[in-house]
Parts: structure tokens; C-alpha cells; sequence
């Protein structure tokens, strides 16, 4: 996809360092969260989609990988939009696609739009949520950004305790983790796609029929 080469980046500790000074990384605290119970491991079966479709799929992000260990994301709170609060344990039962971002990274609100047809394609199959990771910004200020871009709430999550920041496992935003029903990471994307290509969408397909 060469029209998007330059889109394709990730927000990571060097610009944020010269951006933020004391702010070492685009995220920076927490840790995600390794499943060392054998009954986790025996039970993990990672990659159901076929290798070609993931290939394919993967070939447009700076870095893709399989989750090869059980692995849970870190128990963030999460605040909505509406003034909810959520965990990701709200989300078991579906498989989630979550999606780190923040008002400052160019790449993540580039791929904004898209995630939004995502979620509205596979809605009732799998949640997609994507999750403020801006610091010192109040709900009042996501929520008038979105607005403002016309994107809807399903990007209006906030980490208010700040789980994801300074995580070691994270290099940079925006990071979009998919995960099965169980809550376990089952496939992690490192930088912006089109989330309505022709690869996704057969991605996304063979995942949801593997899943469900």
C-alpha cells in the first residue's frame, strides 16, 4: 500500500521524550500480564486464522506478531465518554480488538475512521474499543476531539489509572491487541492500517469464523 508508507508509523519514545521532557514514551506504566497456570496453557490456541491470511494482513503494519504465550492485557479502569467505568473483563465472551491511541498521535487519529467501520461492520460479533492513553486530559476534552472528527464513542475510552503507561511491552502507539473471547491476546499490530481493506476484512472474517 505505498500511498499510506508514510502513515505507517508508530508515536514512540524518542518524539515523546522531545515533546514531553519528564513523558520518556507514548505509553509508560504497567505491564501486561503473563498467564503462568498450566490450565491456560493447555487450553491457548493461538493463530486460528490460516498463515497466507494472516501474512497478508500483517504486511501492512510496521510490526505484527502471534501471541505464542497466554497472556491477558493489564486490568486498566477505564472511563467512558458517558461517565461509565469499564474494565476489560466487561468484555469476555466476544472477541475484542482494543486499540491504544492519543489526541497527539498523527497515526493513530489517522487510522480513527477506519476502526470506526470496523466496529460498525462486525457490530454484535466483536467489540472494537479504542483506548485514550493522553495524560492529563479530562473526558470533556476526548469527547469534544471526537466530536470534532466525527468518530464515534467506541474511541471514547480513557485509561484513568494509567496501566498502559510506561508499559516495557509497548513501544509506541497507536498498538491494537485482538483478543479471543477468553480475555487472552491472541494477536498484536504495532502501528495505523486501513482497517477496511480487502486483507482486514478477509482477516477478520476467517478469525470471527474460527472464533465463534
Amino acid at each position: 500500500m505505498p500511498a499510506r508508507a508514510s502513515a505507517r508509523a508508530l508515536c514512540g519514545s524518542s518524539g515523546l521524550g522531545r515533546q514531553f521532557g519528564a513523558v520518556a514514551a507514548c505509553v509508560r506504566k504497567g505491564r501486561i500480564a503473563h498467564v503462568q497456570a498450566d490450565v491456560h496453557q493447555a487450553a491457548f490456541h493461538p493463530a486460528p486464522v490460516p498463515e497466507q491470511i494472516y501474512s497478508a494482513f500483517a504486511a501492512e503494519f510496521p510490526k505484527a506478531s502471534v501471541s505464542k504465550v497466554p497472556e491477558f492485557l493489564p486490568d486498566v479502569v477505564m472511563k467512558k465518554i458517558d461517565g461509565t467505568e469499564h474494565r476489560f473483563a466487561d468484555f469476555k465472551g466476544t472477541p475484542t480488538l482494543v486499540n491504544l491511541w492519543a489526541t497527539w498521535c498523527t497515526p493513530c487519529i489517522v487510522e480513527l475512521p477506519s476502526l470506526q467501520k470496523l466496529s460498525e461492520h462486525y457490530k454484535g460479533r466483536m467489540n472494537v474499543i479504542a483506548v485514550s492513553v493522553d495524560q492529563g486530559r479530562d473526558l470533556a476534552a476526548i469527547s469534544g476531539f471526537l466530536e470534532k472528527r466525527m468518530v464515534g464513542d467506541f474511541a471514547g475510552y480513557l485509561d484513568i489509572t494509567g496501566g498502559f503507561i510506561g508499559n516495557p511491552n509497548i513501544s509506541g502507539i497507536p498498538t491494537s491487541f485482538l483478543i479471543g473471547s477468553d480475555g487472552l491476546i491472541l494477536y498484536r499490530f504495532e502501528g495505523d492500517a486501513d482497517w477496511t481493506s480487502e486483507t482486514a476484512r478477509a482477516f477478520f472474517d476467517s478469525f470471527l469464523s474460527t472464533s465463534q
